[in-house]
């Protein structure tokens, strides 16, 4: 029952974010994220589908991914079916677009109604273990080759990919674009893990030196292990702590649930994280 839940999530967030394109954000003539973006502002120089053009750019990256990066591949996996899909869906539905159509009254609502719909899709997508939009792959691409974990890589894309569509578009367009962008990302990160950069992990589990060695050696990230007693059983024990990005909250939850199903596991939000 759980995978069926998983799967209709799947494409409930794919079908979303392919109906937030095709009848709000591209008659409205704007722009969205990442390669989404890029298929967008092709489409409206060259006139081909957008779904096709979204569906070379999703391939392309992954398939330069899987050769420069061959031991992220189960990362690269988790990219592999939105990247099909979202298109697959954009195609489908744009076949209605003639004959059904979406007016909204003002500019602000189409930003505000389109850039939701797009991030809350996209969100649908995360929060069942995949991943969508490929300029996040090639964001994890460097932080890993980099060390640097930052969230800016995207948003670095995403302000040249409007510099140069300001030779196809209007400004106006062009800062209507902008504010799609910055609803859009806030709605996957709101709707993934909150709105806090960081997420603070306490672990304690039967199998230590496993779940240790996925957090220090897989995910890359350090920890701190402290020694505690029970109140009631007085049976000592350690906790793991350890604070790590908030996109890796789902590879951490769940790794340590596929090491050991009995953990036990607290997660809090943390607003800052200094000396790293």
């Amino acid at each position: 029952m759980a995978k069926i839940v998983r799967i209709f999530n799947l494409l409930a967030g794919c079908l979303m974010v392919a109906l937030s394109i095709n009848f709000i954000i591209e008659p409205a003539g704007l722009l969205t994220t990442g390669f989404d973006g890029v298929a967008l502002a092709l489409h409206h120089y060259n006139n081909v589908s957008i779904a096709l053009n979204l569906f070379l750019l999703n391939i392309i990256v992954i398939a330069f991914a899987s050769l420069v990066s061959k031991n992220h591949r189960d990362v690269i996996k988790t990219y592999l079916l939105p990247s099909i899909l979202i298109p697959l869906f954009i195609f489908l539905t744009s076949f209605f677009t003639t004959k059904f159509t979406i007016e909204l009254p003002e500019i602000m609502l189409t930003i505000i109604v389109g850039g939701v719909l797009c991030g809350y899709g996209y969100s649908m997508i995360c929060k069942e273990g995949y991943s969508a939009g490929t300029i996040f792959l090639i964001e994890e691409m460097i932080c890993h080759f980099t060390r640097l974990h930052t969230k800016i890589y995207t948003w670095v894309f995403d302000i040249i990919m409007l510099i140069l569509a300001s030779s196809i578009f209007e400004y106006k367009i062009i800062l209507y674009s902008l504010m799609i962008i910055a609803i859009t990302k806030y709605m996957i990160v709101r709707a993934r893990v909150g709105i806090n950069d960081s997420k603070m992990f306490y672990v304690i589990t039967s199998k230590e030196h496993e779940v240790k060695n996925y957090i220090m050696h897989d995910l890359k990230y350090k920890l701190t292990v402290m020694d505690v007693k029970g109140g009631f059983s007085k049976k000592k024990n350690h906790i793991f702590l350890t604070v790590i990005s908030s996109n890796d909250y789902y590879k951490l939850k769940e790794g340590i649930k596929v090491i050991d199903p009995n953990a036990f596991i607290a997660i809090t939000s943390t607003y800052d994280v200094l000396n790293r």
